[in-house]
């Protein structure tokens, strides 16, 4: 006896689809990005020898920061994206701000839905992630802990 395949929402399948395709640009930036970075270490703010170096290591965070000779400070991920947007640094901070943020631009498409749905309550579901994932990317509020 053959089963008839559910019929899946087009909220669903619009989030799955920007979901995907920004998941998968995210991931092509990373493969990029360290190439760059390592291609030209001195356009960069951060050493990558010297982070790398203290990664590998198995250092703390801080130590990290301490290593690359950069006092880093929450909040202040955006201060050093913005002013070095255009470095290959830059380019690997967009890539993990893409990846990171992937869930608010896929669920734009699905509030749209809801909305022609009239389904106000997965609307607001939808809009407290979304200003739970900014407020986590912005440094206001910390969600690992």
């Amino acid at each position: 006896m053959k089963h008839a395949r559910p019929e899946i929402d087009k909220s669903q399948l619009q989030y799955g689809t920007v979901y995907h395709w920004i998941t998968f640009a995210s991931c092509i930036i990373a493969l990029i990005a360290p190439v760059l970075i390592l291609m030209f270490p001195g356009s960069n703010l951060l050493n990558p020898n010297l982070v790398f170096s203290a990664i590998f290591a198995g250092k703390s965070p801080a130590e990290i920061w301490e290593a690359a000779g950069l006092a880093f400070n929450p909040g202040d991920f955006w201060q050093l994206f913005r002013g070095n947007l255009f470095t290959a640094e830059g380019f690997a901070t967009f890539g993990m701000v893409l990846g990171c943020s992937v869930a608010f631009w896929a669920l734009i498409p699905a509030v749209r839905q809801f909305i022609k749905k009239k389904e106000y309550f997965y609307v607001c579901v939808s809009l407290f992630i979304m200003s739970l994932v900014v407020l986590a990317m912005s440094g206001i509020i910390n969600m690992a802990g």
